[in-house]
């Protein structure tokens, strides 16, 4: 098991990543709704609502004898004086005086534009009413020190006081709440990727060939369930089988290399029974098994696929078949079946040439069975009848018994979904294999999307299944099911040949 783990990006698939952020999206939204409250509980508590009235002032020259341009000069030059003046410390203690008050309970700010004759003050405290008086008080106590500073010039009054009806730092609250969602959902964004990063599941085929200990048998990219829109409509959900003419080239030639694979063990050492497993559920361990065995079946005249995963069978739902009660593996597990009771269980479909025993959900009693006294017994009688045994196993990482369905197997082979489990729990599965009597061929990275995949092919990998929960299979993806059970009837006393 590889222990020295270091960052590589093209480790990352970036489809992976947003993947990743869409399916935890409602933690960003719950963050930056929280970010908005935060921000307006602290506005509203620490930030006290103040409220401003502005006076405008003109300023005029007392001589008739200067020209506008020296008029507006001299203007200018008073203006930004009497600004200083009115924010002085004498005025505003006068204008307290007049109000009643110790001290003056107001702001007061000087706007004097640039290359004008007006004067802008704003006049900002606690309350509507109180900055209204606190100007009016301005205004009133001004004159008895402006008029003798500034005895060439006129200043009055051209607008104002204003009554404030709103808050003035409201509008400075409201852009501090508008930022907050989008600064929240950023920085929740910015953790579900490092996140992403750090769950270390195999995103991208280089990642796989040195995150994972052991060989890439093949990639099998995304595929598409071909459904009509009534199907669509009714959410049916379709098995993606290479004995199916909608299935793509691509896809049926990758399961063909991984065939090649298998033969080649077959020839070099006499192996006959493979193993497929996952680590964990939905990661297409039984589809690739049963695609395996149709493959084998279109070369070879004696193939099985045994459903060994008595927990939650699947293969009799992806070729849509009923299984008789004590014509499954399960009941064969329990009971003392004789040679010709084991070989009668098994079904054989004629159009894909594959024979095949199934399993149903079964008891406790019988999924805990499988061990290898009873196991051995089993496969030993299947041996002799066939070239090739597939055999699905359930996930290892939720029970024991793919170790001891791997023991009485040749070898074993792991697949492993796009950006599913982590590396870390994949090298255990494949060192818990490598323990067994079994020969671990390799892996095969299954389901794998990718936006480089996109730009080379337009299809796609989708599950309608997987090990576990919400099987539903439309009526129509086995177009020779009800043909096969017709001729089942009368074919099976020479099934076996």
């Amino acid at each position: 098991m590889k222990d020295d783990k270091k960052f590589e990006l093209s480790d990352y698939d970036p489809l992976c990543l947003v993947k990743y952020v869409l399916r935890h999206f409602w933690m960003v939204i719950i963050f930056a709704l929280t970010c908005i409250m935060a921000v307006y509980l602290v506005q509203t508590l620490v930030n006290k609502p103040v409220f401003t009235s502005s006076v405008t002032f003109a300023v005029t020259s007392r001589s008739s004898a200067s020209t506008a341009v020296v008029n507006i000069a001299a203007t200018d030059t008073v203006a930004g004086q009497f600004g200083g003046l009115l924010e002085s410390e004498l005025v505003r203690n006068a204008a307290a005086r007049s109000m009643g008050l110790s001290h003056f309970p107001a702001v007061v700010q000087i706007n004097v534009p640039e290359n004008t004759n007006i004067l802008i003050m704003q006049i900002t405290a606690a309350s509507p009413e109180l900055a209204y008086k606190s100007a009016l008080a301005i205004i009133d106590c001004h004159t008895e020190y402006s008029t003798t500073v500034f005895d060439t010039a006129v200043i009055d009054s051209i607008n104002g006081p204003t009554i404030p009806v709103q808050p003035s730092n409201l509008a400075s609250r409201n852009t501090a709440m508008k930022l907050a969602a989008p600064a929240g959902a950023a920085a929740m964004i910015a953790l579900l990727l490092f996140l992403a990063i750090r769950t270390d599941t195999v995103q991208t085929v280089s990642g796989a060939k040195h995150q994972v200990d052991g060989k890439l048998l093949a990639t099998i990219y995304h595929e598409a369930s071909r459904l009509s829109w009534r199907e669509r409509m009714k959410r049916v959900k379709k098995s993606i089988l290479i004995s199916d003419f909608t299935c793509s080239f691509y896809y049926t030639e990758t399961i063909h290399q991984v065939r090649v694979q298998l033969e080649r063990a077959h020839e070099a050492r006499q192996q006959k029974v493979f193993l497929v497993a996952s680590c964990s559920e939905n990661e297409g361990k039984s589809t690739v098994a049963a695609n395996l065995a149709l493959s084998l079946a279109q070369k070879h005249r004696r193939v099985l696929l045994l459903d060994a995963d008595t927990r939650k069978p699947a293969q009799h739902l992806i070729f849509e078949q009923k299984v008789e009660r004590g014509k499954d593996f399960g009941s064969i597990l329990t009971g003392n079946y004789s040679e010709r009771e084991i070989l009668d269980a098994i079904s054989f479909n004629e159009s894909t040439r594959l024979h095949t025993l199934y399993t149903t959900t079964v008891r406790r009693k019988q999924a805990e069975a499988i061990s290898k006294d009873t196991l051995l017994p089993i496969i030993r009688i299947l041996r002799e009848h066939f070239d090739y045994i597939i055999i699905d196993t359930p996930p290892i990482g939720f029970f024991a018994d793919a170790e001891v369905l791997a023991d009485t197997a040749d070898a074993s082979v792991l697949v492993i979904r796009q950006d599913m489990a982590p590396s870390m729990i994949i090298n255990d599965a494949i060192d818990s294999l490598s323990d067994t009597n079994s020969e671990f061929l390799g892996f095969i990275f299954n389901n794998v999307r990718s936006f480089k995949a996109f730009s080379f092919r337009t299809g796609g990998y989708e599950y309608g299944y997987g090990y576990g929960y919400g099987y539903g299979y439309g009526k129509n993806s086995g177009k020779q099911a009800a043909t096969d059970r017709s001729q089942r009837s009368g074919k099976e006393g020479r099934k076996h040949g």
